[in-house]
C-alpha cells in the first residue's frame, strides 16, 4: 500500500504526519536511509516486553524441535573437499596480434 505523507518542520527537526492507514502502536521507530537511493525505511521498534516474548517463543521452538538423532555437526578434523577448479586444464595461449586502426587527424 502506498500513500502520501505530509512533512513539516518542528524546531530543528523534520516530522512526517502518517496517514491513518499507517498508524503504529509503538512509542519508537527504527529509521534507516539507503545512501545510494535516498530511500528511507521505518520499522516499529519492539518494546522490552515484546523482545522477551519473542525470545521466549524462540527458546520454546528450539526445545520443542531439537536436532534429530542423525544430525551431526561438521567434523573439524575431516578434510575439506573443495569443488574442482574449472581452470585446472586451461592452458594460456599466446594472444594473436590484433591490427589496430591508425589514428586519423
Amino acid at each position: 500500500m502506498t500513500a502520501t505523507a505530509k512533512i513539516f518542520t518542528t524546531g530543528n527537526s523534520q516530522a512526517i504526519r502518517l496517514p491513518k492507514a499507517f498508524r503504529v502502536n509503538v512509542n519508537e521507530m527504527w529509521i534507516a536511509k539507503n545512501e545510494i537511493t535516498g530511500e528511507i525505511t521505518l520499522k516499529p521498534k519492539d518494546s522490552e516486553t515484546q523482545r522477551r516474548l519473542r525470545l521466549k517463543a524462540l527458546f520454546k521452538m528450539i526445545a520443542d524441535d531439537p536436532f534429530p538423532e542423525d544430525f551431526s555437526f561438521r567434523d573439524e578434523a575431516a578434510p575439506v573437499e573443495y569443488p574442482r577448479n574449472p581452470f585446472e586444464d586451461w592452458a594460456e595461449e599466446s594472444p594473436s596480434p590484433v591490427a589496430l586502426p591508425k589514428p586519423t587527424k
